[in-house]
């Protein structure tokens, strides 16, 4: 009995403490400030079709069908909440319905510099330097047996260098064969540096003979289905103008069996011919009328047809370039955020090849500072921020490490020597990376 009562304690004690720190959490999300690429999960409760998983863009909305789009950026998920019930009722659509907001992903941070393990990692909201800093290893310690990954590291990063360079290559010769195909042209102008590229690279002249096709496969096509229903229209044209004729051959035959009618009615009242010679002439009059009507029906339908071929080339174009257009703005997302990625492994491979090498042979005894630096983006500019170990990150802030080393015999006018000597190593250090990294 008594165990079963300790049993029943240490259950309630673990669901207490689950309790609370599930708490915690929806405490967290709710005080969160939405972002753009952040990821959420809406539920509305009255429309389970529309729930899903939505990425915020980078103008900071989100767009559900029947109410549109949202603006989001800087608000918490309640408020995201309150913004789509209102907007159901706004919209006539419902009265408010129950909607719940909850934040899957975040945009990560980025650490470089003198830490253990540089690199990014998922933001959770209140992180602070020290925290990140935490994930990342901590602070770059010499006597630390995972300095020996650094070639390691170093040929990974390159590795991921340079398939981002081949993707970029890719992407742009993509581009150029998208905006040819926008204005109907059967050629693609490359960009030089890619054309010069490919003399030395196989694979890129592939890629470049691989898009030329694609190119003229598509323009064909386009240009294919536009002139059969041109050929069509004309068809038709041809058509009315040959329903005109007999049109006119028909009013001629109705004008001379007109004239006949009057005198054979003549006739008729002298008694000089038969009642059945002027029935004859009058069926033959009416028949004549009903094929100018056939004729009007035929030339009505045809312009029908050379109508429907106008709208069906229109549309044909209009869907293209909607299509065409769409492939070139993802096409430019992709690209830039392969420079983000680049200019990242850029700054790490820096770090792994140079700065770390560097700093092991300090002597003992040197006074040791450290620098950080928070660099943000804000209104699509990047602001750099002299952090604290306390400062709290936001999502897609990159966090700058630099560790300093100061002889105790040297003064202020060293170091300031010094600190230009490590600045000039890290600039040639970038430079000799980049051409690895190109070669």
């Amino acid at each position: 009995m008594k165990r079963n009562r300790s049993w029943v304690n240490l259950v309630g004690t673990v669901s207490l403490l689950l309790c609370m720190l599930d708490g915690n959490a929806v405490r967290a999300t709710s005080d969160y400030v939405v972002r753009a690429d952040d990821k959420l999960k809406i539920k509305i409760f009255q429309y389970p079709e529309l729930s899903g998983e939505y990425k915020v863009r980078a103008n900071g909305t989100i767009s559900i069908a029947p109410i549109g789009d949202i603006p989001v950026h800087g608000l918490s998920t309640k408020e995201i909440a309150n913004q789509i019930s209102e907007r159901f009722v706004r919209a006539g659509i419902s009265d408010k319905p129950g909607t719940s907001v909850e934040v899957l992903e975040t945009r990560p941070v980025y650490v470089l510099g003198d830490v253990q393990k540089p690199g990014e990692y998922q933001f959770r909201p209140g992180m602070t330097v020290l925290q990140v800093v935490s994930l990342a290893g901590g602070w770059l310690r010499f006597n630390d047996p995972g300095l020996m990954r650094l070639d390691r590291d170093s040929i990974t990063i390159t590795g991921e260098m340079r398939n981002l360079v081949r993707r970029y290559y890719e992407l742009t010769a993509r581009r150029a064969r998208l905006n040819a195909e926008l204005v109907m042209k059967t050629d693609v102008q490359f960009p030089a540096q890619l054309i010069a590229r490919s003399q030395s690279d196989p694979g890129l002249r592939q890629l470049i003979d691989e898009e030329r096709s694609l190119l003229n496969i598509h323009v064909d096509a386009l240009k294919t289905q536009i002139d059969s229903l041109e050929q069509n229209r004309d068809l038709y044209e041809r058509e009315i103008e040959a329903i005109t004729r007999q049109i006119e051959a028909n009013k001629v035959q109705v004008a001379s069996v007109e004239k006949e009618l009057a005198e054979v009615r003549g006739l008729v009242k002298r008694g000089l011919t038969t009642i059945s010679r002027l029935a004859n002439l009058e069926r033959m009059q009416a028949q004549l009328e009903m094929n100018e009507q056939g004729f009007q029906t035929l030339i009505l339908r045809s312009r029908q047809n050379i109508t429907l071929a106008d709208q069906r080339i229109f549309d044909l174009k209009s869907q293209r370039n909607a299509t065409l257009t769409a492939e070139v703005q993802k096409v430019r997302m992709d690209i830039d955020d392969i420079s983000v990625k680049f200019d990242t492994n850029r700054s790490l491979l820096v770090e792994a090849k140079v700065t770390v090498p560097t700093l092991v042979g300090v002597s003992d005894g040197a006074i040791e500072t450290r620098s950080l630096v928070v660099v943000r983006m804000q209104d699509g500019k990047a602001s750099t921020i002299d952090a604290t170990e306390h400062t709290e990150l936001l999502p897609g802030d990159v966090l700058r490490v630099q560790r300093s080393i100061l002889p105790g015999s040297l003064g202020v006018g060293s170091l300031e020597q010094t600190s230009l000597t490590t600045q000039t190593s890290l600039t040639q250090a970038g430079i000799a990376a980049q051409a690895g990294m190109k070669q």
